[in-house]
């Protein structure tokens, strides 16, 4: 009569196996809450980023054109907006490359009478790319030299092998 001895073991056997499933429940658990919080992070970072520039726009409107000139230099193009005051535009153009290039090769092997036996062709590796993020901020200056509004965009392009 050994009955106690196997009802002891599949007892202990479904504890053990009730522990491996909850840790594996609290581990997604926890990925989830993981993932989640990225995500949330991600989307706060990119809504204070929004409010961070508005409020520098604004912090510009209601200044002199001599002080804008002062703090950012000259600017890329500025031109008479038909109502006595002026469009001041600046730009910043920022290029980025990476990758490489590896030409494509063929291996031939030839044995000892110089006679070839097998080739093989390695194709060529091309993982380059660019990228040109420009920056464009609009002053919009009243017939008193005065700041009225300010626009900023951004506009970026992408070439080559992305993954």
């Amino acid at each position: 009569m050994q009955y106690p001895k196997y009802i002891s073991a599949v007892i202990l056997m479904l504890l053990s196996i009730t522990a491996f499933a909850q840790a594996k429940l609290e581990k997604r658990m926890k990925e989830a809450l993981e993932q989640r919080y990225k995500d949330d992070k991600y989307y706060a970072d990119f809504q204070r980023g929004i409010y961070n520039r508005e409020n520098w726009k604004n912090s510009w409107i209601g200044v002199s054109l001599a002080d804008v000139y002062k703090k950012w230099g000259a600017p890329t193009k500025a031109f008479p907006d038909g109502n006595g005051g002026q469009v001041v535009v600046y730009e910043k153009v920022s290029n980025y490359s990476g990758g490489s290039y590896t030409p494509g090769y063929t291996i031939t092997g030839y044995n000892v009478f110089g006679q070839a036996v097998s080739s093989e062709t390695v194709k060529a590796k091309d993982t380059q790319w660019a990228s040109q993020y420009v920056e464009t901020t609009t002053l919009f200056v009243d017939k008193n030299g005065i700041v009225t509004k300010v626009d900023n965009k951004i506009n970026s392009s992408r070439a080559g092998n992305y993954f």
